[in-house]
């Protein structure tokens, strides 16, 4: 294992950016494919981007957009993407089960307190009625989740056992988190854990009451993650270590951007700013009132987290093709990157 904290562990980041800048104009780009989707968790790839962390590091990045996760294991699969940033759901393992050897290589977003980037929310007037007063009143509600075996799952079964509930004691109706905002509005949706900015969303406008944040029952829960491809790894390992320079700058300024659960660390007006030119909330102002989720510093995902996930989509029966965490995970570039950036040091 690379060691992070060795050679330029006390250098400041930005005599890095000058280094890398020097050497990314001396040379031509490395272009790299990635997939995203649109939300809080791609802060990271959306600051890099603006930034020119990625510049610096060497490499062009081209964007591809999508609306759910599991699109982009194909493409990853099949070499037309070389990254992605998506939750790992069931799926993501499936694949790797089936010998497509994609790779968890960092954090894309990691929950504990006091940040809470998905949020039990009830529909109001369940709340208000008496219907629900307390977690083991979601039996027999109706909950929403972006898709079978999604992110969402483990958390989900984590509150319905804190209220002595299993999650075959709830209906549940598969759909994105927008449109679980409209049903909880419509009264086709009882509950969700939604992910932030939707939560607050759903709270400002009435629909929902907010019950727990996801770290009350499942502290340090890896929900997205940044995913290498194989021929990525395999065929172009120069450019993928590049590549996570970058996102790891762009990591490490969005940690800067948070104080206390919110946005109001020394880079938050940067960062909201981005945020707010790529997701576009309908009122800016709301950047204030969610809960975003924080991120690892050295870049790291949780494989406690990513075990206990693998080991819930199992025992509902999504596993098909069985794979092990320590085959799906690669941590050498984020140690590496480490190593070239130097130990974190907070903005001030």
């Amino acid at each position: 294992m690379i060691d992070r904290r060795a050679a330029l562990g006390g250098m400041l980041s930005v005599g890095i950016a000058a280094f890398a800048g020097r050497a990314a104009s001396a040379q031509s780009l490395e272009t790299v494919n990635c997939g995203r989707l649109t939300g809080v968790s791609d802060a990271a790839f959306f600051i890099a981007d603006k930034k020119g962390f990625f510049h610096d590091a060497g490499v062009n990045v081209n964007w591809t957009t999508f609306p759910q996760s599991q699109a982009m294991v194909a493409p990853l699969a099949a070499g037309q993407l070389d990254a992605m940033g998506a939750s790992v759901s069931a799926g993501i393992y499936n694949a790797m089960g089936r010998d497509v050897a994609l790779k968890i290589v960092g954090d894309r977003g990691i929950d504990y307190a006091p940040y809470g980037g998905l949020q039990l929310v009830v529909r109001t007037d369940l709340v208000k009625t008496g219907r629900f007063k307390a977690l083991h009143d979601l039996k027999g509600l109706t909950v929403a989740e972006p898709g079978r075996g999604s992110q969402n799952l483990p958390i989900l079964v984590r509150f319905l056992q804190k209220g002595g509930l299993g999650y075959g004691d709830v209906g549940h109706l598969f759909m994105p988190f927008p449109d679980q905002v409209a049903g909880l509005r419509n009264g086709s949706v009882d509950a969700s854990v939604l992910i932030e900015p939707y939560a607050t969303l759903a709270v400002k406008e009435g629909s929902g009451a907010r019950i727990a944040y996801d770290y009350e029952a499942y502290p340090n829960h890896q929900i997205s993650a940044l995913m290498y491809g194989p021929d990525f790894v395999k065929k172009r390992p120069g450019a993928a270590h590049k590549f996570f320079l970058g996102y790891l700058r762009g990591l490490r300024y969005y940690h800067d951007a948070l104080r206390a659960g919110t946005f109001a660390g020394p880079t938050s007006a940067d960062v909201i700013a981005i945020l707010q030119e790529n997701i576009k909330l309908p009122d800016p102002s709301l950047w204030h009132a969610i809960s975003p989720s924080a991120v690892q510093t050295n870049g790291r995902a949780d494989v406690a987290s990513l075990t206990y996930d693998y080991n819930v989509y199992n025992d509902q029966g999504l596993i098909s093709n069985p794979t092990t965490i320590a085959n799906a995970i690669d941590f050498t570039f984020a140690d590496e990157a480490n190593r070239q950036l130097g130990r974190y040091v907070p903005a001030t």
